[in-house]
């Protein structure tokens, strides 16, 4: 059997968003209208935000510029979390792609979900483990997943 071609290496970055809530962690999802489905009663795709570099942008520039734009909340960069791999070939151009996405921890600073870009349909704000459930993809389900020590640690310390 044939191997397919090793593909075009390309990269992009995200955040997790979260902020505590009484006694417990909510992050931030963004969710898009399956393909084929119509109204508001319509299954959703959540995701975590994530985007391409621009030019000239570090991957942490470009998590932190994504997830404001996708989202419309404004963020600080707090952590590195981990990175994701996969492979996907491309609806228009049939490549293969080899795909690295760079994923940091993030709090609020400010804005609205209300302002959130037309590349998705909803985003809001979920309970931990809701998001974990809603997730569409394991491998942000894992990034959530490796995410939690780190939100722990910042829950713990104390703040300014």
């Amino acid at each position: 059997m044939q191997q397919p071609p090793a593909g075009e290496r390309v990269i992009s970055a995200g955040g997790l968003v979260f902020r505590e809530i009484g006694n417990h962690v909510e992050t931030l999802l963004c969710a898009r209208t399956r393909p084929g489905f119509q109204g508001d009663d319509a299954p959703l795709s959540w995701r975590l935000p994530k985007g391409t570099p621009e030019p000239g942008e570090s991957v942490e520039q470009t998590a932190q510029r994504e997830v404001q734009e996708e989202t419309g909340v404004q963020v600080n960069v707090l952590a590195p979390i981990t990175s994701i791999r996969y492979f996907f070939v491309g609806h228009n151009d049939g490549v293969r792609y080899d795909k690295t996405v760079y994923f940091y921890l993030m709090e609020p600073l400010g804005g609205s979900t209300a302002d959130h870009d037309a590349e998705f349909d909803v985003v809001e704000w979920w309970e931990y483990g809701q998001a974990l459930e809603l997730l569409e993809y394991d491998n942000e389900r894992s990034v959530l997943q490796e995410a939690a020590a780190l939100i722990e640690s910042y829950r713990a310390s104390p703040q300014p």
